[in-house]
């Protein structure tokens, strides 16, 4: 598919020198170390949560590998003098899932707020770069503009949610081979409760981080 990017405006070259109502020496140096520790801190976050993506999903590769490595192990009554061991070798694959399931829950929300922080990153910077008349960022999305200006970050959390949907599935295909209908309702119950009491005690934790941080300010 070709884009025809001729009819994208593109942003004049002047936009990076704009007037700005004029500073003092002092005011303009804390402005730009302001916008200097901004645009490293920006870049460090960035490469930490492509650290953290690389790490959740060699993580997923294993056990991507211990479930089919449990798909392999024989479940016939014949092969068992037990039936216990054969019902535990049946829980294997679920309790795989289950763990995958929760991993991945946390990879979401790890990405989302790599997501909504450089989303914040961004909005200051320009902010930033409004005072001091250095609109370099504005001037490169001006450029990027178009159908294709993915972030990166954003990238990430659409994988992060495709990975939690695909192991919810397994999850409950499992649960569903070894337990029927109500072991896969029940499962499906689980995984909902999980998610949302990640989500609340995430929430609280985070806000009451915040709380602490504007009390030592005080």
């Amino acid at each position: 598919m070709t884009i025809n990017t001729e009819s994208l405006a593109t942003p004049n070259i002047d936009t990076l020198i704009v007037s700005h109502a004029s500073l003092d020496e002092q005011s303009a140096r804390q402005l730009n170390t302001l916008l200097t520790t901004a645009r490293a801190q920006q870049r460090h976050e960035e490469a930490s949560a492509d650290k953290r993506t690389r790490a959740f999903m060699v993580l997923f590769m294993f056990l991507y590998v211990m479930l089919g490595a449990s798909l392999t192990l024989p479940t016939s009554p014949i092969d068992f003098s037990h039936t216990s061991l054969r019902y535990a070798i049946e829980s294997i694959p679920v309790l795989i899932s289950f763990s995958g399931f929760f991993i991945s829950v946390l990879f979401f929300f790890s990405t989302r707020r790599a997501y909504r922080r450089q989303l914040s990153w961004q909005t200051t910077i320009g902010a930033l770069e409004a005072r001091t008349g250095q609109q370099l960022s504005q001037f490169i999305e001006g450029l990027n503009c178009g159908p294709q200006n993915y972030s990166n970050t954003g990238l990430q959390s659409a994988l992060a949610l495709f990975v939690c949907v695909t192991w919810v599935v397994l999850y409950n295909f499992f649960t569903f081979t070894t337990s029927g209908v109500i072991g896969s309702v029940i499962s499906l119950f689980i995984s909902t409760m999980v998610y949302v009491m990640l989500d609340i005690q995430l929430l609280k934790a985070s806000q009451t981080s915040v709380a602490d941080q504007q009390t030592e300010a005080s």
